[in-house]
């Protein structure tokens, strides 16, 4: 039987639905909502709008003004002890006079954490662990880059009934619906970075922007990152163009020309040098590596046959899968598929799978997937449940708006 009360579960799930309002818009900060509730009843709420604007807590306490005194706050990770762009969360509501702090979640980043244990000292009741699967993976970006450095990976694939991503002639759009196309926007739109592969910027010219439908606006567009061993890439691309709003990265090898990472970087592009690895591509762990050491919380890799291969069997990168598959056949053993590269030599090297969650997403069956070892609720809560929140949910209507646009852009 739970400790808590089912008012005490509903207001927590209220700061959860909330904190969700922050997708996309507050990294590198955790997503963070707050409820002030007093004799049952809510008296204010509110969400972390960005970086740089006032935490939940304080907020909330803002608006409830002297009602806050005697009452409980909900919170979903561990309120702050520090003084950062904003003051500490801990010491507002010690002058608040509330009576009770229900959180979640401890806040893994040594900087800010410590204010529980600051509440408790000034005779304030804590109470912890309320809804904190359902808070942990909320936030599942922010605790690995703050526990590990690097960050959180997930490949987003789509493919025919038969694993083809085209047909024998390359035709490939759309192999997926618009539904997962719009899907895979809600994704970048929550990111820091989004990643492809040379093949794929050369053959699609994809922006890699974010334009996710209705009401939802975007206020920042997540990093491009392409692999382009040699700098070799046509720099009218769409990716190169500088009215996307966010900047672009081409990663390299070693031996590219000096002459073309001059030239990327005079038309405000940056080069990223990475060895190669045993297989002779650019190095993918190398890749990871360099977008945790330029901050970047979380990313995206859209990956054709060769960067698919790399980054989930030669240098499994991926914490987390969501795999598409169209209700169709292409068929022909020249058409590409989802996999390229050597491949594996016998069953016994092939990695396991959690399957998360299996789904709908329009016509097509959506995998959300989790290889074995990987990050995940279990790294920190041993048997912890994936319960769809964040970049898991099928449920976009609360941030978007119930109707997505027919558009066949959708997807590039």
């Amino acid at each position: 039987m739970s400790r808590w009360t089912p008012k005490q579960i509903a207001h927590m799930r209220e700061a959860l639905r909330l904190a969700r309002q922050g997708w996309g818009l507050v990294s590198p900060n955790p997503m963070v909502g707050a409820v002030l509730a007093k004799r049952g009843r809510v008296i204010a709420t509110s969400w972390h709008t960005g970086p740089g604007q006032p935490h939940a807590e304080v907020s909330a306490l803002a608006l409830a003004g002297p009602k806050a005194k005697g009452a409980e706050l909900y919170v979903n990770l561990e309120p702050c002890n520090h003084q950062g762009r904003t003051g500490p969360c801990a010491e507002a509501i010690i002058e608040s006079g509330v009576a009770k702090v229900f959180y979640s979640v401890p806040d893994p980043n040594p900087v800010a954490s410590g204010g529980a244990a600051r509440l408790e000292e000034a005779g304030i009741q804590v109470d912890r662990g309320l809804l904190a699967d359902e808070s942990w993976e909320l936030n599942q970006f922010f605790f690995k880059y703050s526990t590990t450095a690097k960050p959180f990976v997930i490949v987003k694939a789509a493919a025919s009934l038969d694993g083809k991503i085209a047909t024998r002639t390359g035709d490939s759009r759309w192999i997926s619906s618009k539904a997962a196309r719009n899907f895979s926007h809600h994704i970048r739109a929550g990111v820091d970075a989004v990643m492809i592969g040379r093949t794929t910027a050369a053959k699609d010219d994809p922006e890699l922007s974010a334009r996710p439908w209705g009401r939802r606006k975007m206020h920042r567009q997540p990093w491009r990152i392409v692999l382009d061993p040699l700098l070799k890439l046509p720099r009218d691309l769409k990716l190169f163009n500088p009215q996307l709003g966010g900047p672009t990265v081409v990663v390299c090898a070693p031996e590219a020309g000096q002459k073309d990472r001059e030239g990327l970087r005079r038309l405000g592009h940056a080069v990223w040098e990475v060895p190669r690895a045993a297989s002779g591509l650019l190095s993918l762990a190398a890749v990871i590596d360099e977008i945790g050491r330029a901050g970047l919380q979380s990313v995206l890799i859209e990956p054709g046959a060769t960067l698919a291969s790399s980054a989930l069997l030669e240098e499994p990168v991926a914490d987390l899968i969501h795999m598409f598959l169209a209700p169709k056949f292409l068929g022909g053993k020249e058409a590409p598929s989802l996999l390229g590269g050597p491949g594996l030599e016998n069953l016994g090297l092939a990695k396991e799978l959690d399957i998360l969650k299996i789904g709908r997403m329009g016509p097509d069956i959506h995998l959300v997937l989790r290889p074995s070892g990987a990050f995940g609720p279990s790294s920190v809560q041993p048997q912890a449940p994936i319960l769809g929140y964040g970049h898991l949910t099928d449920d976009l209507d609360e941030l978007y708006g119930t109707d997505p646009p027919d558009s066949p852009e959708a997807g590039d």
